[in-house]
């Protein structure tokens, strides 16, 4: 059996706010333990550290680059089940990120063909990305073997609800 995937619920400040994270590690992972603010996960033989800095998982003595994705499910983004005409995006962000858009919730798999953006855009107007749906499902993937961050993503909309 493999434990390759681990769930991790994170929470900020005094406990007000939080997320829950993915973790896809390219070992079974067989326990995890904690000394002081660091994590240590065994896996086989092997004890790994948790690093807010890696690039890359150390497995049998090699280094196996990862990236990273932030994917928001569908939200509505206005009137629910009405269509929503979406101009263009921004984001804020370090590294290499490309962007897809979701657009049909009934087919998990429908996104559009990675966009690979600049990692701030704000400078020189919204990204023009044009396209309908009543919903939209965003998905930022940073390339593999480099830091990277996510401040910001804004999306502009205009919803056709409400008359031409």
């Amino acid at each position: 059996m493999s434990n390759t995937t681990t769930f991790v619920y994170t929470m900020r400040g005094t406990g007000k706010q939080g997320a829950w994270s993915r973790y896809l590690f390219p070992f079974s992972v067989d326990a995890f333990a904690q000394l002081g603010n660091d994590l240590y996960v065994r896996h086989g033989d092997e004890i790994s550290q948790v690093s807010e800095f890696a690039v890359g998982d150390d497995v049998g003595g090699s280094t196996i680059p990862f990236g990273g994705t932030v994917w928001w499910n569908y939200l509505d983004f206005g009137t629910p089940s009405v269509t929503k005409m979406m101009e263009g995006f921004d984001i804020v962000s370090s590294g290499t990120p490309s962007i897809s858009i979701g657009y049909d919730q009934r087919n998990l798999a429908a996104f559009t063909d990675p966009y690979t953006v600049d990692p701030d855009t704000l400078p020189g107007g919204v990204i023009p990305f044009p396209m309908a749906a009543p919903t939209f499902s965003l998905r930022v993937d940073f390339a593999p073997g480099q830091r990277w961050s996510l401040q910001q993503v804004s999306l502009s909309f205009f919803d056709m609800g409400n008359g031409p």
